[in-house]
């Protein structure tokens, strides 16, 4: 029952602990995509179609000027003669067309020639019923009064001369064919061929009325062939595109149609369209830029998302560099932004690995946002990256054992001029205008000293706020003058001594496997402060009497493993950092004081004694730095206790202690290997045997003295 309810403690602290990573995550999120959307948001400028522009206005992104290219791909397709085919069938029926059209005018000319023969020498007009019986003879084609007039009083002669000629003249066009869209075109011929021999009111009245009706070309357009020819031409017509950073209106230009309608893509006109399509474009490319520096974390560091604290020192870290980096951007140049900030205080206040992440990721964002930037160019952007990239990750390694505040000013210095080579080095491959190469690396330069001045600023508040274990905090804490270490020195001389060897073990042993060997020392310092609450219980302060004596050995083992928990409480009291604080708690795991298990089992019996109300409250050492100090601990106490020390005293001493806590598994939740315990007991044995080296006996003067009296 009490395990299913510790299990369901634990999964609860879990899940506690993972939905605070999703929140902290959610929100860091958030904040970056807002300080992204307000950075690349364009500016929007009210203008119309005819006006003229003030400012000359580039294009933030590449765009596609539709209407223009709408208009060349028109002009192209026009431009596209169309495909013809011959209808060998026209040419009979126009000609039988034209048969049937001259077989009813020649009744017509006859119902002429009929009333004209009735009417009296000299005198006589067509009546309306004479039109009307003419137009019931015509069906193929329909002329008005005035045509029939001429057809009516047409002799028979030249009717035959105009049918004969006309006749002929179409069946020689239709031969050398008539292209669609050009009949007038052959109308025109015909006339050429026709007129000079026919009477002009014969010829407009009647000859040509005759040619729109029966007259069809026949080379017709194929549609289909045509149409794919005039799309291939379209789709040959490659888009007019703005290219980022091309102007799109030069101060002074006049607001076309064109022009008006990419400015509105490109949501630059204020009230009109915005370009939704650049902040869902944005937010999936920070949300990656997020993910992807997530999953390196966790592949490469994955103690890191365990650290709630570590990961709100660096996202804050990252988003107060990507607000000043904007700011500085905007309103005193690109290469004056303090990009190194970020990886200066993450090495500083975390370490390297996540300076180096931290760097990375402020690196991706500041590229992107300079990208967007419409006032940026493209090659500022390549500038950016190389210089945050390389510059940052040039900071971490100058800056990972050494973060003394001159050194930090050093490093900046150090660093600006590299990124101002690297300036210099794009200026070169992108413009041959180099006017400006002296100012850009003199504000590369500024840029990386405000960083390392503003680190050095903001150092001691984050120390402040979190409570950080960083090197000059600890530098800071090893210091006699600290008020714990006075009182463990007057009040526990004894402990005091102690933990200045295990210090010195602890330090030797992290060096040995590349552990901290700063936080080793001062956690080595503070790891027995409990001992304050009660002196007198622990053997190397005891002048005298030794109360536990007289104790019961339960009582007695109470007093002692109640130090770590008493050591943890004066800790937090003093503010000391969370990881001081796990080395103590952790120094002892849960092993057992075996001296007052033996005694109660001498007492009352072994099968009275249980070894679980023996043993520290526990956890075990969870780090590298805390099981170095437990066995650095356990090594120093045990070998003040060997009669006559030598070196195979010490090393059988060191080893058998070692493989004991191994053993009881209490080196089992730290990440030490085999090979860093070899390491960490050959480092031990070296700092051991110079502690407890063998002396030579001092000579006794009076026994010399006397040696020589007795000589004489």
């Amino acid at each position: 029952m009490e395990e299913n309810q510790v299990s369901q403690q634990s999964l609860l602290k879990k899940l506690s602990h993972r939905s605070r990573q999703v929140i902290f995550a959610v929100c860091l999120y958030l904040t970056i995509l807002l300080i992204c959307m307000v950075s690349i948001t364009p500016k929007q400028y009210d203008l119309s179609i005819g006006e003229v522009s003030p400012v000359t206005i580039t294009a933030s992104k590449d765009v596609v000027d539709e209407i223009t290219t709408e208009k060349r791909r028109t002009q192209a397709a026009e431009a596209v003669s169309p495909v013809y085919y011959k209808d060998d069938s026209v040419s009979n029926e126009v000609l039988s067309d034209l048969e049937k059209a001259f077989s009813e005018m020649r009744s017509v000319r006859e119902l002429g020639q009929q009333i004209r023969d009735s009417w009296e020498v000299g005198s006589g007009t067509f009546t309306e019923d004479d039109y009307a019986q003419a137009l019931k003879l015509l069906t193929t084609l329909t002329l008005s009064n005035y045509q029939l007039q001429t057809l009516l009083r047409t002799s028979e002669s030249d009717f035959e001369n105009l049918y004969r000629s006309l006749t002929s003249a179409v069946r020689t066009a239709l031969f050398s064919t008539i292209t669609e869209g050009q009949l007038n075109d052959a109308i025109s011929n015909i006339q050429q061929i026709v007129a000079y021999n026919t009477r002009t009111d014969l010829w407009y009245n009647i000859a040509i009325p005759t040619l729109r009706v029966v007259l069809r070309p026949n080379m017709l357009i194929d549609q289909e062939a045509t149409e794919e020819n005039r799309q291939k031409a379209r789709d040959s017509i490659e888009s007019t595109v703005y290219k980022q950073d091309q102007n799109i209106v030069v101060k002074g230009d006049r607001i076309t149609a064109e022009k008006y309608e990419i400015l509105d893509s490109l949501g630059l006109l204020a009230g009109k369209k915005t370009d939704y399509f650049l902040y869902i474009g944005s937010a999936l490319l920070i949300l990656a830029l997020l993910g992807s520096t997530y999953l390196y974390t966790y592949l490469f560091a994955p103690r890191l998302l365990g650290d709630g604290k570590k990961g709100l020192v660096m996202g804050i870290s990252i988003l107060l560099t990507l607000v000043l980096c904007i700011l500085m951007g905007t309103y005193a140049g690109i290469t004056s932004m303090p990009v190194l900030l970020a990886a200066m205080l993450a090495v500083n206040l975390l370490g390297a690995q996540e300076g180096y992440i931290a760097n990375t990721f402020l690196s991706l964002i500041l590229t992107f946002v300079t990208m967007k930037r419409s006032d940026f160019e493209t090659s500022q952007m390549f500038g950016v990256l190389l210089t945050s990239l390389m510059g940052g990750t040039f900071t971490v390694f100058l800056m990972r054992k050494n973060p003394t505040r001159l050194f930090v000013i050093f490093a900046g210095f150090l660093v600006g001029c590299f990124q101002s080579g690297i300036y210099l080095c794009i200026q070169i491959l992108s413009s041959s205008d180099t006017s400006n190469v002296l100012t850009s690396s003199a504000m590369a330069v500024l840029g990386a000293l405000i960083s390392a001045i503003l680190c050095i600023g903001l150092q001691s508040i984050f120390e402040a706020v979190f409570n950080l274990t960083t090197q000059s905090k600890l530098i800071e804490l090893s210091s006699p003058s600290q008020p714990l270490l006075k009182r463990l020195m007057i009040e526990t001389p004894g402990t005091y001594h102690h933990a200045m060897v295990v210090a010195n073990l602890a330090e030797a042993a992290a060096e040995a496997v590349g552990a901290n060997a700063l936080l080793c020392r001062v956690g080595a310092y503070y790891h027995d402060i409990g001992k304050l609450i009660r002196p007198m219980y622990f053997k190397e302060n005891q002048m005298g009497e030794n109360p536990h004596d007289h104790s019961d050995p339960r009582v007695s083992t109470a007093i002692l493993t109640e130090h770590t928990l008493d050591g943890v409480e004066l800790a937090r009291k003093h503010h000391l950092p969370e990881p001081i604080v796990d080395m103590i708690r952790q120094h002892h795991g849960d092993t057992p004081v075996m001296y007052f298990y033996a005694k109660a089992v001498e007492m009352y019996g072994a099968e009275n004694v249980n070894m679980a109300e023996f043993r520290y409250s526990g956890p075990k050492p969870q780090t590298a730095e805390a099981g170095i100090l437990m066995m650095a601990d356990t090594v120093e106490a045990a070998v003040r206790s060997i009669q006559e020390p030598n070196h195979e005293k010490i090393s059988q001493m060191i080893r058998k202690l070692i493989r004991g806590k191994m053993e009881d598994g209490q080196l089992d939740e730290c990440p030490l290997t085999f090979r860093d315990i070899g390491r960490i007991t050959f480092a031990f044995e070296t700092v051991l045997q110079g502690v407890f080296h063998e002396r030579i006996e001092y000579p006794d003067l009076n026994k010399i003295k006397n040696k020589n009296k007795n000589k004489k």
